[in-house]
């Protein structure tokens, strides 16, 4: 298993950040290729899940395990689905509050690869992942336009079901 953590420092307010990305429904909204993919939930707070078709990856399904509103933090967990090779992961999501106008977003998470896969490889591929969504979301919330990284392995699951 390989840990992975992703940061950056954006001049947004926590609370503007954290308003929406708390949401477990919304992170479609900042991930490549979201406005065309499709996202259900079923339940509230801890326990939920989601259900992700993702253009870009295919079936993704994640249960939100954490979550805390004081804490501007939210974890969850892959319970079905194979994203750019993945196995099994649990990734946190933190906002860091620096001063009233700036924040630091922090996604770290644990990865564990199919076993035909590099371990490497793959953590590298969650490492993109989650930098295009800090990108996305502060693209989003700026109302500017993302600039993605390509996703490594972005179609392993399509080729290898």
């Amino acid at each position: 298993m390989k840990i992975v953590e992703v940061s950056r420092i954006a001049d947004i307010p926590s609370e503007i950040i954290w308003n929406e990305m708390k949401h477990f429904d919304r992170v479609l909204k900042w991930v490549p290729g979201g406005s065309e993919s499709t996202i259900s939930v079923k339940g509230k707070g801890v326990g939920a899940i989601r259900d992700i078709n993702l253009i870009t990856q295919g079936y993704v399904q994640h249960e939100l395990i954490e979550y805390s509103d004081k804490d501007l933090s939210f974890s969850y967990k892959l319970t079905d689905g194979k994203p750019v090779g993945m196995k099994d992961y649990v990734v946190i999501a933190k906002i860091i509050p620096i001063n009233d106008s700036s924040s630091e977003i922090r996604w770290s998470g644990k990865v564990e690869s199919d076993k035909r896969l590099n371990e490497d490889d793959v953590a590298e591929a969650l490492s993109v992942a989650l930098n295009n969504m800090i990108t996305g979301l502060i693209a989003l919330l700026k109302k500017q336009e993302p600039v993605f990284v390509h996703q490594p392995l972005e179609d392993w699951q399509k080729i290898n079901k």
